[in-house]
């Protein structure tokens, strides 16, 4: 009698194409009904998942016969999507984020997040960062560097998105990254009666970087 033992790496890649495959089938299955297009703004392709709550005319995400609710669908997906980035081979990583929404164009300026086993180690302004747009009151500074305290790690993301979701937002459109499964694309937005407030950002570029050993 002969007993087969796979190897930690290929049952790690198995585990790999398991969620891929997992994570395509929610991402088809959400967004088979969706009349909401993707965003074209991130150029790595993404799996999306769009429109927690449709207009009145728009066929619902989830079939009326789903055992599924719209929001436990959505909730479900994220989770995919993060155990997808759990896989990721460092927790030293960079990406190129930007905040859609805030009072001012330094608030919403491209910035690079820096990232060492897996805590926020720097933010700095994109080369192709916009700071000013002529809207700011005389005298106004822009801050030497981006304030780190407004920006997150992935897995923070992923919790920013799954708390929202679970405060009953009127829409909610997100892309994913198809190969590690991080964000890229966020819209989510709150009716006007909410005290919460509107949540968008794109994602993108991440790259592993140099830091101590894992």
């Amino acid at each position: 009698m002969f007993t087969t033992l796979e190897s930690p790496n290929h049952t790690h890649m198995k585990r790999i194409v398991t969620l891929v495959m997992l994570v395509g089938i929610v991402a088809i299955a959400l967004t088979a009904c969706s009349s909401e297009p993707e965003p074209t703004a991130i150029p790595r392709p993404t799996a999306m998942i769009a429109v927690l709550q449709p207009t009145s005319d728009a066929q619902p995400i989830v079939p009326s016969g789903s055992d599924l609710d719209r929001k436990t669908a959505m909730l479900l997906g994220l989770d995919l999507h993060r155990q997808l980035w759990a896989t990721r081979p460092s927790s030293n990583y960079k990406f190129g984020f930007q905040w859609n929404v805030g009072e001012f164009a330094y608030q919403r300026a491209n910035v690079e997040v820096r990232v060492i086993k897996s805590e926020l180690d720097g933010v700095l302004w994109a080369d192709n960062a916009v700071k000013v747009d002529g809207t700011e009151p005389t005298g106004f500074e822009v801050p030497a560097e981006p304030n780190p305290d407004e920006y997150y790690v992935i897995d923070g993301l992923f919790d920013v998105i799954e708390e929202a979701i679970e405060s009953d937002p009127s829409r909610v459109s997100l892309g994913f990254d198809s190969v590690f499964g991080f964000p890229t694309s966020v819209v989510i937005e709150f009716p006007a009666s909410s005290e919460r407030k509107d949540i968008s950002f794109f994602a993108a570029q991440l790259s592993p970087i140099a830091g101590p050993p894992e």
